[in-house]
């Protein structure tokens, strides 16, 4: 069992009747998880502030501020904008806004009174999402400062050789220096090729596709790291978390390239009988090895929660 698979991930239950706080505790106890406590939309709104949750538990009738105001004011802050939120209503089958709830970004909800096995299955399921977002996060991450301090260690060593060959006038050496530094760029290449997490290098100039490794360009055909395959494939839907089409400017890889940094971005795609959906995660890499600046794309295929 993996570190990342026995961290405790917290839950947050808003829900201004005590009664129902104490029956979502019970159902939630056999998790194990710590279970944070809001009595009101804007008591919610602060703990988000202050930490992630794997899944908000959100009751839709409150006073002051009703589950959709608290949703929507939750979707509105970058740091819980992608936090999975699942309102519970007393409210009968019909009398249930669905468009509404979609609407503010509602994933799922459930009539009250709810079955245990079910809900518990449904925020296992946000936690283990949670936990391997996070474990997407940590590798692009680490695989960040690897490149950097790669890079750095070998700006200054070729630094030091390039010295002390103008001092001789070794300009033959010089020439094969460089050659083994793109000796090393194809050897990190063929490196992230075999890596199974989908990663692209973009050119932020002109969002060229400078590189994807074979779990990129298996995604989705490869449409969310190529424009040329999305040119290939006119059939491909792509949509963000709110189920809305993406044009192209809103596309991972091109707002990569502009300079954002993603932290989970949705994407969803549909392509014939085929879909599929994948969080986006960029980061910028520093010049190296003769590139300038260089946007990385990492993507997390979701669908492998069920494998």
């Amino acid at each position: 069992m993996s570190l990342m698979s026995r961290e405790k991930v917290p839950i947050l239950v808003v829900d201004d009747q005590p009664e129902g706080v104490m029956a979502l505790e019970a159902t939630l106890a056999p998790l194990g998880h710590p279970i944070v406590v809001a009595r009101s939309g804007r008591e919610a709104l602060r703990h988000l502030l202050n930490q992630d949750f794997a899944v908000v538990l959100l009751d839709v009738v409150m006073p002051e501020m009703d589950g959709f105001e608290t949703a929507q004011l939750i979707r509105e802050r970058e740091k819980s904008r992608h936090t999975p939120i699942v309102f519970l209503t007393a409210l009968s089958q019909g009398e249930v806004p669905e468009f509404r709830a979609y609407a503010v970004g509602a994933v799922d909800y459930l009539l009250k009174p709810f079955e245990p096995d079910i809900l518990r299955s449904k925020v296992s399921i946000f936690v283990d999402l949670f936990r391997k977002t996070e474990l997407v996060r940590r590798q692009a991450e680490a695989l960040r400062d690897a490149l950097q301090r790669e890079h750095e260690r070998e700006r200054a060593e070729l630094h030091q050789r390039l010295e002390a060959e103008r001092l001789r006038g070794r300009e033959e050496a010089l020439r094969k220096e460089l050659e083994a530094g793109r000796h090393h760029q194809r050897w990190l290449e063929a490196l992230l090729s075999e890596l199974p997490t989908p990663l692209a290098l973009l050119e932020p100039g002109t969002g060229r596709t400078l590189f994807a490794n074979r779990a990129a360009q298996g995604l989705a055909e490869g449409c969310l790291v190529y424009e040329e395959a999305r040119r290939l494939r006119p059939d491909i839907v792509l949509t963000g978390g709110d189920r809305l089409p993406l044009p192209e400017e809103s596309l991972p890889a091109a707002r990569a390239v502009r300079g954002e940094v993603l932290a989970g971005v949705r994407v969803e795609w549909r392509l014939g009988e085929q879909q599929g959906a994948a969080l986006a995660y960029s980061s910028r890499l520093p010049p190296m090895h003769g590139r300038p600046e260089t946007a990385l794309l990492a993507l997390f295929d979701v669908a492998t929660l069920t494998k």
